[in-house]
């Protein structure tokens, strides 16, 4: 045989042992991945090989140095926790989702959801792997409560009512997301896991987000909206005094939420359907500011901590009655159009929770 007939033999050998190598780690690697999925539940069945599957389509998260430590607890450490008797699982909704689910834009599983959309949903999931619940918080929404009483069940404070913390650093804290997990991580907790969020009127919570955020106090992305607000919606020229200290009016503030897209919305205003995906994401309990003292206290009940913590009671100032009342002043300012223009906006919330839609 030629030397170079000996040459294209040794590289015909050469390419063939590369593809044998390559095909043989494939392989491997595709038997590992079975091998995790498979290990979630512990039940064969299809129903459940079914969402074990489902938990690939799942965004696997970027893990920082800081939220690194939260995925260190994988599922075969979960499924051996201890079981807790509440009395079973609470799975009664005060108002619960109506028609609005059933709408053919809103997604009806988690799968069915953009990634875009999963990613944002999961980042809003507050973890707590001891007591096995998962918190969608909303902003303007009893949020900051709900996270002291959280602090005290994870052991970084003994009482809700006392936190010495300036409340920007306490909400930027190293919470734990679901976006912190692997994907199969994120299946499990969401199948298993006791899910619940709280809402209020839609439009009451926006006039109390631009309240809060415009009026009360200028934060640093408060000052950001708020210059993005006088340049599209101011006419006049701005002046120094509007940039350094901005007056955002009502109007303003609204005709901005009116032409911003949810999905592009400042988490304090943004529907709360794109939030926190209840269509999507099956929760077992969605409780009302309305009612807040007592659907805590059945969330606390369930997750079997109503012994170790109590829900921080209302500040005896606060009233319903006066809290509608400013509610209707700061929605009388809108022009009829803007206001209907606005109240689509929300309609799908509305219709969602059971809230009635407001008229003029």
């Amino acid at each position: 045989m030629s030397g170079w007939g000996r040459s294209r033999r040794c590289l015909f050998l050469l390419l063939l042992l590369v593809v044998m190598t390559t095909l043989l780690a494939t392989l491997v690697d595709r038997r590992a991945s079975v091998g995790q999925i498979s290990g979630l539940g512990g039940d064969t069945s299809g129903d459940a090989a079914a969402g074990k599957r489902e938990a690939l389509r799942f965004p696997a998260g970027k893990l920082d140095a800081q939220s690194r430590q939260h995925a260190g607890q994988d599922t075969r450490d979960i499924r051996g926790e201890r079981t807790r008797t509440t009395g079973g699982k609470v799975t009664s909704l005060p108002r619960t989702l109506r028609h609005g689910c059933r709408d053919g834009n809103a997604a009806r599983d988690v799968s069915d959801l953009s990634s875009r959309q999963r990613w944002s949903a999961l980042r809003h999931i507050i973890v707590n792997d001891e007591y096995r619940f998962l918190y969608c918080y909303v902003p303007k929404v009893a949020c900051t409560t709900w996270k002291r009483v959280i602090s005290v069940l994870e052991g970084r404070f003994s009482d809700p009512e006392h936190i010495p913390m300036d409340m920007y650093k306490f909400h930027q804290q190293n919470w734990t997301y679901l976006s912190h997990y692997p994907a199969a991580s994120v299946a499990y907790r969401l199948q298993h896991y006791y899910k619940f969020m709280f809402v209020r009127d839609p439009l009451a919570r926006l006039v109390s987000a631009f309240r809060d955020k415009f009026e009360r106090r200028m934060e640093t992305f408060s000052l950001k909206e708020a210059w993005t607000i006088l340049e599209k919606y101011r006419p006049s020229p701005i002046s120094e005094t509007d940039v350094s200290h901005p007056n955002i009016t009502f109007h303003e503030f609204v005709q901005y939420v009116v032409d911003t897209a949810p999905r592009s919305m400042n988490q304090h205003w943004r529907p709360y359907l794109d939030l926190c995906q209840p269509c999507a994401i099956h929760y077992d309990f969605v409780g009302h500011v309305d009612t807040l003292e007592d659907d805590a206290k059945v969330v606390l009940s369930a997750i079997g901590a109503d012994d170790k913590v109590a829900f921080p009671a209302r500040s005896a100032f606060y009233s319903h009655a006066s809290s509608e009342d400013a509610v209707n002043h700061y929605l009388s300012q809108l022009p009829p159009d803007l206001f209907q223009k606005l109240v689509s906006k929300y309609q799908r919330d509305y219709n969602i929770f059971g809230y009635k839609l407001p008229v003029r």
